[in-house]
């Protein structure tokens, strides 16, 4: 069976990140896997360091999970909902379980921070955005809509885009049903006229809208406010080291900009 995975730490924006996986598994009519990630901590004493008991930490992540599991039940009747509890690696335990498991989306939360807090530590969502086999869903703490129909595809016009970048956006979509639309966004410094017009998706023939903004983040935004947009796609290529940090930055920065949930694809 088709999976979402929703990402928790148990936080008022993790919590709202699972209802809205679980409103979108409901509408590609996947099971909701639940996933926690659980540290054993360090305590620091006079003697020396020791660790607390592992299976005592684990049992306090699945009283919490089950309590947890619970709300989103109460919300959303009928839902297969697993929960998958685990410690290590966060990148490393998200890539394992989608190599086991028909993956359609890994679905988190961002909590509201200051321009410093975005700047110094970002989000277990933006650091794993774009890299990751599956498209990674940043969903804002405030926006509380949760729906699907219209989808927004950010693309660089001025950069090669190959069919195999939009297989995962093709086949979301088209699950949910959604309508989709194309922009370019043109910086004020850019000189060159953008080349390429329409884009095929799902076959069908769709225009590139294309407007002029002081940056990426501002122009998408803006247009998503007016056509009533509700998802933002975004895919980011893995060119080289240097261009991946750029990638990552730009991610980043739309999703900390954006007022509804940001979609990374591994392109």
């Amino acid at each position: 069976m088709k999976t979402i995975i929703a990402a928790t730490d148990f936080s008022a924006s993790s919590l709202n990140a699972c209802l809205y996986a679980a409103t979108i598994a409901q509408k590609l009519n996947c099971k909701l896997t639940v996933f926690n990630l659980f540290d054993i901590p360090v305590v620091h004493s006079n003697s020396g360091l020791y660790f607390i008991s592992y299976e005592s930490v684990k049992k306090y992540s699945v009283d919490k999970m089950n309590k947890f599991i619970h709300k989103i039940k109460t919300a959303k009747h009928g839902l297969h909902i697993e929960p998958f509890i685990i410690s290590g690696s966060f990148k490393s335990e998200i890539e394992t379980f989608i190599s086991k498991h028909n993956v359609e989306a890994v679905v988190m939360g961002l909590a509201a921070k200051t321009k410093v807090e975005k700047f110094i530590y970002g989000s277990h969502s933006t650091d794993i955005a774009g890299r990751i086999k599956a498209p990674v869903i940043i969903v804002p703490e405030k926006y509380k809509k949760h729906k699907l129909t219209s989808v927004l595809l950010s693309v660089d016009n001025n950069e090669k885009l190959y069919h195999t970048s939009l297989i995962a956006l093709e086949k979301f979509t088209f699950d949910a049903n959604t309508g989709i639309k194309v922009l370019s966004v043109r910086t004020e410094d850019e000189l060159f006229t953008p080349k390429q017009q329409e884009l095929k998706i799902n076959r069908a023939t769709l225009k590139i809208n294309t407007i002029k903004s002081k940056n990426i983040e501002k122009g998408i935004v803006s247009f998503c406010r007016k056509n009533k947009t509700d998802l933002i796609a975004v895919i980011s290529k893995h060119h080289s080291a240097l261009y991946d940090l750029f990638a990552e930055t730009h991610t980043k920065k739309i999703a900390f900009a954006s007022k509804v949930p940001v979609m990374a694809i591994h392109g």
